[in-house]
This record gives structure tokens, C-alpha cells and sequence, in this order.
């Protein structure tokens, strides 16, 4: 597999995606980027200006993730039943299994939510309610619809529900920095960790598109736009699971934030964003029952800790960020943790994880 880059405004005019006429009048830019794919943002002033990814042939999996996120972009331009998912995700443009390139259309002066929140020092209610009714939209898509996809879903869980298995991903996770190993040591020693975890394993479902990285980042808001319309992107870890993982991650995410900017009471920081987010959701979806909403707390726990387990990249002791979400994510475990997520989203439940 050739890398693109040695000849990509070339390739870009033999797919027809970007004209002469285009490239001659001194307004068009190329940035490049690397983090587990290649990708490339072509600016235009005047043209269509695009995002393109390519696959890198040293990152395992990564062939197979960005040619499932153009089968799911494919679904929802060509299938009835996506096609109300249209104006929340981004426009396929061309897809070459070749050379593992995706082309999108570039959302302009777009910025993620988790940039915006930083910058702002705070995350909007309106876009929280938005990301939830968003997961509600593809969580509900029918069953048959999935099926004919054909496409070749892991339906798995993730890895966080899967460290007690047989073959176990625990030699990679531990193998990345001491740090890693050091959390993953400590998730392990802790028993209202491993009974959460193997609870969420065992009611694990596989009924649902669901998204698989489903945070702040992962979600685009434009500036010129007057509606504030959120685009969720970054579909490679889509997979049929349990819906109550990306409701976990969504609730999470507004934790995480506030935990980066070193808030000492993040949990309580976060509740009116997880409100109007878990509200939202509830209201769209047939999913918004008290034993839901306990699988998706729990899920939540289980989301604090693999972010912790994120920051310990290349570090050799544990951060603090990667310890205080644990000492939430512990919290989240107990009745008392429970009752107080329930209680901030204004919603009953049973409570059933402790």
C-alpha cells in the first residue's frame, strides 16, 4: 500500500475531486498530519475543500477500521433506512480499498467540542442535548438494516471488559509505558473495579449500531453555522454492541473535561451537560428506563478509567489526571456514587451495580 502523500494532488484530480482550474489561482492549501492514520485537510477558497485519510500499513487494524467508517458513510448516503443520518455525519466522496483512502467533504471552520469546551472553559447544555438525541438517531436504526449492511462487525466488547479473558490483551496494555502497567496493576487490585467490569462483560448486548469512541472530540461544530448543527465523525470503531456504552462514554466525556482543567469537583462541575445530555437521550429513545440508566453509570465508570489508562502514554509513573479519574470512576461503583449521578440527572434508578 502506496502512501498517498508522494503524489495526492495528482490523485486527487484522477478521482475527479479537485480540478485544474482549482489548483491555479494560488487559494488552495495542503496540511498533513499523522496520529494512527495519515490524513490531509486540501483547503480551497473557492472549490470544495476536503479531509482525507489513509490508512497506515505499521498500525494493525487500521485497513479494516477506515474501510468499515466508509461502509458506514456508504450505508448512510445509499440506504433508506441511514438516510436521516445524513446531516449529522460527514459526505463520503470517494472510497479506495486499494489504498485504504477515504475522501470526505471538509466541514469548514469546523471545531471539535472538546477544543471548544477548553477554550470556552465549559461545555454548552444545547450541544449536550444534541449529542444525545444524535445517539439516539443511530441506536435505533432497525436490526434488518444493520444485517444487510454486510458488514463484517466484531461485536465485540471493549477491551476494558475483556482483561480476565482468554486470549488477553493485558500483555499489550501493560506493555506501553510503566504507567500503563501501573493502571492496568491497579484496576485489577481493586474489587469494586473488577465486579463492575465483569457486570458490564456479562450484560454486554450486541443489538445496536453503536459509534465506539464516542467523546467531545469526536464531534464537529462549525462557526458559520447559525444552528450550532453538531457532525459526529470518526466512525472506525463502529461496531453492533451495547448502546449503554456510548451513553457512558457521552456522560463521561463532560467528567473528563472537567477533570482536565483540574476542576477538584468535576463530577458535580459535570452534572448539568450529563442532564441535558442524558435527557435528551431518554427522550428519544426507547432505551431510557432506571436499569438503562444504571448499565450506562456503570459504563460511565468504565469509560473514567480507560481515559486514565490514555494519559499514561509514554509516562513512566501515573499521572494525576489518570489517577483522579480512577478515584471517580471508583466512586461511580458505589450506591452512594450511583444515587448522586442519579439524583443530578433528575432520573430513578435501581441501582443494581455496587
Amino acid at each position: 500500500m502506496e502512501p498517498i502523500a508522494r503524489n495526492i494532488i495528482q490523485t486527487l484530480r484522477a478521482r475527479g475531486l479537485v480540478l485544474q482550474r482549482d489548483l491555479v489561482d494560488g487559494s488552495s492549501v495542503l496540511f498533513m498530519g499523522r496520529q494512527r492514520n495519515r490524513f490531509f485537510v486540501f483547503k480551497q477558497l473557492h472549490g470544495p475543500s476536503l479531509f482525507i485519510k489513509q490508512a497506515h500499513e505499521n498500525e494493525p487494524g487500521t485497513v479494516q477500521s477506515v474501510a468499515l467508517e466508509a461502509q458506514i458513510y456508504q450505508a448512510v448516503a445509499r440506504t433508506d433506512a441511514f438516510r436521516h443520518l445524513q446531516s449529522v455525519m460527514p459526505q463520503l466522496l470517494h472510497f479506495d480499498p486499494d489504498s485504504a483512502t477515504m475522501t470526505l467533504a471538509l466541514i469548514k471552520d469546523a471545531e471539535d467540542l472538546g477544543a471548544r469546551a477548553r477554550r470556552m472553559c465549559h461545555n454548552s447544555p444545547v450541544h449536550a442535548a444534541q449529542m444525545g438525541r444524535i445517539a439516539a438517531q443511530y441506536h435505533a436504526l432497525p436490526g434488518q438494516a444493520l444485517d444487510a449492511l454486510d458488514v463484517a462487525f466484531d461485536r465485540k466488547p471493549h477491551w476494558i471488559f475483556r482483561l480476565e479473558e482468554d486470549p488477553s490483551p493485558l500483555s499489550s496494555l501493560r506493555g506501553r509505558s510503566p504507567a500503563s502497567a501501573a493502571l492496568i496493576d491497579a484496576i485489577r487490585a481493586i474489587p469494586d473495579f473488577n465486579e463492575t467490569l465483569a457486570w458490564c462483560r456479562k450484560h454486554w448486548e450486541t443489538d445496536a449500531l453503536i459509534h465506539g469512541d464516542f467523546k467531545l472530540e469526536n464531534f464537529l461544530v462549525a462557526a458559520s453555522d447559525a444552528n450550532q448543527k453538531l457532525h459526529l465523525i470518526d466512525w472506525e470503531r463502529a461496531d453492533l454492541g451495547d448502546p449503554a456504552w456510548d451513553v457512558g462514554c457521552g456522560l463521561g466525556a463532560f467528567v473528563i473535561h472537567y477533570t482536565m482543567q483540574q476542576n477538584p469537583d468535576a463530577l458535580d462541575a459535570a452534572l448539568p451537560e450529563m442532564r441535558a445530555f442524558w435527557a435528551a437521550y431518554s427522550a428519544a429513545s426507547e432505551r431510557h428506563d432506571a436499569a438503562f440508566l444504571d448499565k450506562c453509570i456503570a459504563m460511565m465508570a468504565a469509560r473514567l478509567l480507560v481515559a486514565g489508562y490514555e494519559y499514561c502514554f509514554a509516562q513512566d509513573s501515573l499521572p494525576d489526571m489518570s489517577q483522579t479519574l480512577m478515584q471517580i470512576a471508583r466512586r461511580m461503583t458505589t450506591r452512594e456514587g450511583q444515587r448522586k449521578v442519579c439524583a443530578g440527572l433528575a432520573a430513578p434508578c435501581m441501582q443494581a451495580v455496587s
